[in-house]
């Protein structure tokens, strides 16, 4: 009894093999990736959640206030190269 792969030449044979034998590969690499992206979303809901519950315990003002405050100290002492201006 003949079946659909006798009726095909050996080339397409041979890349139909080529194909099966890169799927498992693939596939576990995109295994691998979206446990990575995964991981990645949740640090990131982490991230946001702490600081939701810092501002929640310290007050946002006070929060925002803080950062403008650390942003200013980096800008006086890591200024741009000379010869860019801030504007």
């Amino acid at each position: 009894m003949n079946t659909i792969f006798d009726a095909m030449p050996v080339k397409v044979l041979e890349e139909l093999e080529r194909i099966e034998t890169t799927l498992p590969e693939l596939e576990s690499r995109a295994f691998r990736l979206l446990a990575q992206a995964q991981d990645l979303r949740s640090r990131h809901d982490e991230i946001i959640a702490s600081w939701k519950a810092k501002a929640a315990w310290e007050g946002l003002d006070n929060l925002v206030a803080e950062r403008q405050r650390l942003d200013a100290i980096a800008w006086i002492s890591d200024p741009l190269p000379s010869g860019i201006t801030s504007e």
